[in-house]
């Protein structure tokens, strides 16, 4: 290709605007003909003669209906009113041509008011059913993406014959990589090389996409010209010819790599040219009509099937994003500003893509943690964002080469995240710079020769692998990168952006959400300090000394806390009866009797819940003091089994074996007045207490109103439970509890806290508001263990429970937030006690942990 300039870029750009579909050529192996909707010639290749005995110039300007007889015609004219429906070409097998002893397979598709007509003699080889079949086949075995290009090549290889097969897809900058790769064993590998985007110029990637194959039969034939009965008639357009001769600069190019023929297979995926499958041939070849007919259509199914692997891959992707960034929401601490907040999360964002450091730039107001560019240049990078207003997400992997002013020691790229225009809203995930190794097949700067006054773009003349070496990029963002940083942009934007830019309409609907709230919170609030409250006279009137009243008053409050902790993880919906039994009973696991719980999958509702918690509390602790669970008794075992009746409801059995004998009820303390009360006065159920000398029985009715088939998906499935002291270490094995910490910002739950711990035998517990003052203290001294409060005010102790853990020092989270509280990955394993902590789930724990307790 010549030109007027020794520019290298205005040659490049020359180079994409080459008419590559107006050559006027066709390769050798057929011959084509283009005639009017009535049959006359127009165009033909000069090559005609070598397939017919006629010249080309005898058939210019005759009508080739009449010249191949009615039969061919009707057969053209049928197959290019197919042509026209489908929007590409039509192919006709085996048909008999006037003058020529063989059969031809032809090739018919429209040109505006042109029907083109390619002629190329049958092909000897056996039918190609088959092959469509066989692809189709391999991919739906091949499950991972890699197993499936992998696959695929082979496939193709051994389906076509070609001596290698690249499946080559386009990277963000216009360069294509080669991903896999089948090859003859005598070959150089492709595979991993990388290929500048000018080897593809622009009007070549088009055609690709309206033609999705292609093929070179041979680099080194002479092509044919075609011959026009007007002189003056404009160059026929070629996009859709199969026999389309291609660029003297395209020829050179194999010819340089050594290729003999080639052909090439499109991959589009959402309306892109997402990548292509390149075969080559060390020698000429030819692909037949049928097979490039099954090669297309096995174009579109792999298109599809790769396009849904693909969005499956960025829905898992957004799926983790969404519930990484879910547990970032909820650690973001009270009285924060959102930049703040968000680039605290740096740890938690790490593990989501790979990054070195982040920033947020909100209404002017910038924080920022790890690697990461300045205030200054952050607004000289927010200008240069400003070039592209519709881009949702922008990455730079060198920031030098974009603009000079935003050269850094520490970043090199940058993944902007805008969230909002007006102002400039911006999250930043920055990575550092490294000395990047990239394998280019073959130096890939274009090469401009002189030949006389005129310089001429030639293509590389070697294809060994070429390295090139960059210090001042990062790792280049990938497309999955940019979909976790959209499913990011989605959850601040939508969790938000409204309470940033529409205040006043968030404003009042928050004010008319929130006179709602208090109405309900003043109404649940009330009912529970009037039910505390009764459970203090009440508990009062039985206990004749403080620390008995106190310890009754606690566990029952406790279980009254806990109650309400799984509501509110199941929204205040319904809860399985066997996980509320199960919490209920985690302060008993160390006892040596075993328990038992049987019976269908049932919720309680949310208005029967507490009652249920109350009265079950009750009877534990009642088994516990003077039954099956007391420590008179040696083998004491508790029954809990449930069915379900159609009238009655949900009947509940509680039988107690091997503990003392019950002859006759005691006295009517509170316990038992709500274990015989509560559920008929506040549920309309039935309770009834069978004193037996084996132990205590019991029946509990809970009317079906309350009682739902079946538990909600979050809960555990705990199908039954039987816990000895055989799973608590021994008593021998054992480490003696000796100091404690307090991390906790109310100075009350602390004192309560440590009171409790002290009475478990904790003979020093130290006391501290926040997360500073203990690092001192941890600084000097390491406690035997630590109770970490998880927020504490402007702060949580997520950083210093990591710290901890990786120290090997014990410790507990403690929340008011319960269930529903996230945690980072890192910390889930930690045991988590909810407020108000009941003092022998405490203990229990601790045992747990190896102390002895």
């Amino acid at each position: 290709m010549q030109r007027d300039s020794s520019d290298i870029n205005t040659l490049v750009r020359q180079c994409d605007d080459e008419p590559i579909h107006l050559l006027e050529h066709v390769q050798h192996y057929g011959f084509l003909i283009a005639v009017s909707t009535e049959g006359i010639v127009s165009h033909i290749s000069e090559n005609v003669g070598d397939f017919l005995g006629v010249n080309a110039s005898q058939l210019l300007g005759e009508n080739l209906w009449e010249w191949g007889g009615k039969e061919l015609a009707h057969a053209i004219r049928g197959a290019q009113h197919q042509s026209v429906i489908i929007g590409k070409p039509c192919h006709l097998d085996a048909r008999t041509l006037k003058g020529a002893t063989g059969k031809f397979d032809i090739t018919v598709h429209s040109v505006g008011g042109t029907v083109v007509i390619e002629f190329e003699p049958e092909a000897a080889t056996a039918s190609y059913d088959n092959v469509l079949s066989a692809l189709m086949n391999q991919i739906s075995q091949l499950k991972g993406i890699q197993l499936l290009y992998d696959g695929i090549v082979e496939a193709l290889k051994f389906a076509t014959g070609f001596d290698r097969v690249m499946l080559y897809q386009f990277l963000s900058d216009g360069a294509g990589e080669v991903v896999a790769e089948a090859k003859n064993a005598d070959m150089a590998p492709f595979l991993g090389l990388r290929y500048p985007a000018s080897d593809i110029p622009k009007q070549a990637r088009a055609l690709y996409k309206r033609t999705l194959t292609r093929t070179i039969a041979s680099v080194h034939a002479k092509t044919s010209p075609l011959l026009s009965h007007d002189d003056n008639a404009p160059a026929l357009d070629l996009s859709q010819s199969k026999l389309r001769a291609v660029s003297p600069v395209h020829i050179q190019y194999l010819q340089n790599m050594g290729v003999g023929a080639s052909m090439s297979i499109s991959i589009i995926i959402e309306g892109e040219l997402w990548g292509l499958i390149a075969c080559h041939h060390n020698s000429d070849k030819i692909v037949s009509v049928r097979l490039l007919s099954q090669l297309e259509l096995f174009s579109e199914i792999f298109s599809l099937e790769l396009s849904n692997r693909l969005i499956q891959e960025r829905i898992r992707v957004s799926e983790k994003a969404t519930s990484t960034f879910t547990t970032i929401l909820s650690n973001l601490a009270l009285g924060q500003s959102l930049a703040n907040a968000i680039v605290e999360q740096l740890e938690l964002l790490k593990g989501l893509i790979d990054i070195d450091g982040i920033g947020c730039c909100f209404s002017d107001e910038y924080a920022k943690n790890g690697a990461a560019l300045s205030h200054k240049k952050v607004k000289k990078l927010t200008e240069h964002l400003s070039k592209y207003p519709d881009a949702e997400v922008h990455r730079l992997d060198n920031l030098m080469a974009a603009d000079e002013a935003l050269s850094d020691s520490e970043v090199a790229g940058v993944l902007a995240i805008k969230i909002s225009s007006s102002p400039m809203d911006y999250i930043f995930l920055y990575r550092k710079s490294i000395t990047q190794k990239v394998m280019w097949a073959g130096n890939p700067e274009k090469r401009v020769e002189k030949r006389g006054h005129e310089s001429i773009l030639t293509p590389r003349a070697s294809f060994d692998k070429w390295i090139e070496v960059n210090a001042t990029k990062s790792i280049s963002w990938t497309d999955l990168d940019m979909e976790r940083a959209k499913s990011i942009r989605l959850g601040v934007m939508e969790l938000t952006i409204k309470h940033l830019h529409e205040k006043e309409t968030i404003q009042r609907e928050a004010k008319k959400r929130l006179e709602l709230l208090i109405g309900e919170l003043n109404h649940r609030v009330r009912n529970i300090l009037n039910l505390v409250s009764a459970i203090v006279g009440q508990t009062s009137q039985t206990k004749n000394d403080i620390d008995t009243f106190v310890n009754s008053l606690s566990a029952r409050v406790s279980a009254l806390a806990l109650g309400h902790d799984q509501l509110t993880h199941a929204s205040w919906k319904s809860i399985s009866f066997r996980k509320l039994l199960h919490n209920e009973l985690k302060a008993y696991m160390v006892n040596e009797s075993a328990f038992k719980i049987a019976g269908p999958d049932i919720s309680i509702t949310a208005y029967a819940v507490t009652p249920v918690v109350l009265v079950f509390h009750e009877m534990i602790t009642n088994a516990a003091k003077y039954g099956a669970l007391s420590a008179t008794s040696n083998d004491g075992r508790v029954a809990i089994t449930w069915s379900l009746d159609e009238e009655k409801g949900c009947v509940i059995e509680w039988e107690e074996k091997g503990g003392p004998p019950v002859a006759e009820m005691a006295s009517e303390g509170f316990g038992m007045t709500v274990i015989k009360s509560v559920i008929p006065h506040e549920l309309g159920g039935k309770t009834e207490l069978f004193p037996d000398i084996s132990g205590l029985k019991a029946r509990f009715t809970i009317p079906k109103k309350h009682v739902e088939l079946g538990v909600s998906s979050d809960e555990d499935d705990v199908s039954s439970l039987s816990v000895t002291k055989s799973s608590v270490m021994p008593l021998s094995e054992r480490r003696k509890t000796a100091s404690a910490f307090i991390v906790e910002d109310n100075l009350l739950i602390s004192l309560d806290l440590q009171k409790k711990l002290k009475s478990v035998g904790f003979k020093n517990v130290e006391i501290f508001g926040d997360v500073g003052s203990a690092r001192a203290a941890l600084a000097q001294r390491d406690p035997s263990m630590l109770f970490l409060d998880v927020h504490l005010g402007n702060e949580n102790s997520f950083q210093l429970g990591e710290d901890l853990k990786k120290r090997g020092v014990p410790f507990f989270f403690i929340t008011g937030y319960g269930a529903a509280m996230a945690f980072p990955h890192a910390l889930e394993d930690i045991t988590v006690l909810t407020k108000p902590v009941d003092t022998e789930l405490l203990e229990n724990e601790i045992r747990n942990l190896g102390f002895e307790a």
